[in-house]
């Protein structure tokens, strides 16, 4: 039989990857994102909903789809890396979130169990570096056991955001046990968190911990707000990183002033101050980016 296999995921598709692994188990031809591949079957996943009528296919999945699972018997299957070509492994030991967070589409997945797994069932050995898509690790009660398997295998973790709320020095040891390719990541959604967020701020400081924060912007707070939760994170020497949730031309242009590589809000001591001469497009010195140990993360 001849597959075809179509999405918008930017990188990968984890469950296209199982999908691509069961059928070249059967001697299939398999093919990656080809419309005009003559395929017997074709398998759409959907990213994102303005993609939810883009393509043909006998049978959908992906977070436009929530309510479609693979099958147990794919669902076990080591992912197909060679779909991809990836150098690292990826997968789950734990899938749920219990948060229910209003702006995120997680609560409304049907995950295929809500058991903790081993790295062992989609990790390859030649690979030195490791992805975890867990939703959220540390409610995990057997978080412990995968970053032990992770320090046992000599791998770095990559690609993956923990929730900060939940950290205590148990965790917070363990992270810095963990050696990770590229940064660390954590998160600042809500305003209503900043109490719980500052005082586990205080414990990354204690050990000396620095990663970069997704702060959400244009779902429920101001401007003001936003500017303010950025500037404690600054405070503390983490490094924040806007997530928009609209497209509304302030969200698009605050993002922009966080986001660009020139770091506009580093201009300044404080950032409401940059933010103010980036709106009168008032054009300020910019920082010797080589000598702030801020960004050599």
């Amino acid at each position: 039989m001849k597959i075809s296999l179509l999405t918008d995921a930017p990188k990968y598709n984890l469950a296209l990857m199982k999908i691509s692994a069961y059928h070249k188990a059967q001697g299939d031809e398999v093919m990656l994102n080809s419309p005009l591949f003559p395929a017997d079957k074709t398998y759409a996943s959907v990213l994102f909903d303005w993609n939810k009528n883009k393509f043909m296919a006998d049978k959908y999945g992906g977070p436009q789809f929530p309510k479609t699972i693979l099958p147990q018997y794919i669902e076990e299957l080591r992912p197909d890396y060679d779909l991809y070509k990836l150098d690292h492994s990826l997968g789950y030991t734990f899938r749920p979130c219990y948060r229910k967070c209003d702006f995120c589409l997680v609560k409304t997945f049907r995950q295929p169990d809500k058991n903790h797994h081993s790295i062992w069932e989609f990790h390859e050995k030649k690979f030195k570096d490791i992805c975890l898509l867990n939703n959220n690790t540390f409610l995990d009660r057997f978080w412990e056991e995968t970053f032990k398997e992770i320090w046992d295998a000599d791998l770095r973790l990559m690609e993956h955001g923990f929730d900060v709320r939940v950290l205590d020095d148990k965790k917070a040891e363990a992270l810095k046990k963990t050696r990770f390719r590229g940064r660390l990541h954590f998160a600042w959604d809500r305003m209503k968190d900043e109490e719980v967020i500052v005082k586990k701020l205080n414990l990354l400081k204690e050990y000396e911990i620095i990663a970069r924060f997704y702060v959400l912007i244009g779902y429920d707070t101001t401007i003001e707000q936003d500017l303010h939760r950025c500037q404690v994170l600054i405070n503390y020497d983490q490094v924040p990183y806007v997530m928009p949730y609209t497209k509304k031309p302030i969200v698009k242009k605050f993002k922009n002033f966080m986001n660009s590589p020139a770091h506009w809000w580093h201009r300044r001591d404080k950032i409401h101050y940059a933010w103010d001469n980036y709106c009168a497009g008032i054009k300020t010195k910019a920082p010797d980016l080589k000598q702030e140990s801020l960004f050599n993360l």
